[in-house]
């Protein structure tokens, strides 16, 4: 596992802020759920966390590494869509689990 750490991370599409100012402390071995209404910018985040989208403000660390400025492949971590990538004959579970299985994660 690892820490993560967000400070005044915004993302603008042009004049539209999906995402503004979060400051996040998540400690190692920490739980955390993002919760809200369709379009609040929960996605946005994930894929920010993720590399998939960059950062207009603001930077992202794990374990007090700062990551924002690298690839999706140098972060370590993994996404799970919400659609289109999801395995149809696997539970949420095992679709969640799925790809650190695959890299041997042991919790």
């Amino acid at each position: 596992m690892a820490s993560l750490t967000l400070k005044g991370v915004t993302k603008s599409f042009g004049s539209f802020t999906a995402v503004r100012d979060i400051n996040l402390d998540v400690a190692d071995g920490e739980f955390l759920v993002l919760l809200g209404p369709s379009g609040c910018g929960k996605s946005t985040l994930l894929r920010m966390l993720a590399g998939l989208e960059s950062v207009s403000q603001g930077e992202i660390y794990v374990d007090a590494k700062r990551v924002d400025d690298l690839p999706p492949s140098a972060r370590d971590m993994a996404f799970v869509f919400q659609s289109y990538a999801l395995y149809p004959h696997m539970t949420v579970r095992r679709n969640i689990t799925f790809p650190l299985i695959m890299r041997q994660f042991r919790w």
